[in-house]
């Protein structure tokens, strides 16, 4: 009987002792699929980064494209004004009539 007894609890030890294993390799399993999801979320996050980076390089790009075109259209359109021939002459024979008017206005004349 003693020995039955002896042969029960060393395979209910025999039991324990495999449930352990068991769990440790469940646990070791679980760590090792924990450390494969972490390095593949970081390797996302790392080609997100890049394509990021690479999109707001091609826009950056494309704003200093567009803003050099338009530095050089204001830069043509000052040149062009700066080299107009001023209508002095026009503006000088309207000049009197001008004053005459005004002179008229704030007198209450008629002009």
């Amino acid at each position: 009987m003693e020995t039955e007894r002896e042969d029960g609890a060393e395979e209910a030890i025999n039991r324990v002792l495999a449930a352990e294993r068991e769990a440790a390799e469940a646990v070791r399993r679980c760590e090792q699929q924990a450390a494969a999801l972490r390095e593949e979320t970081h390797a996302k996050a790392r080609r997100l980064a890049e394509r990021t980076d690479a999109r707001m390089g091609r826009l950056r790009t494309r704003i200093e494209e567009q803003t050099a075109q338009q530095v050089a259209v204001l830069r043509a359109s000052a040149e062009e004004i700066r080299n107009r021939p001023v209508q002095e002459d026009a503006r000088r024979a309207r000049l009197p009539q001008a004053v005459a008017r005004l002179a008229a206005r704030l007198t209450g004349e008629a002009p």
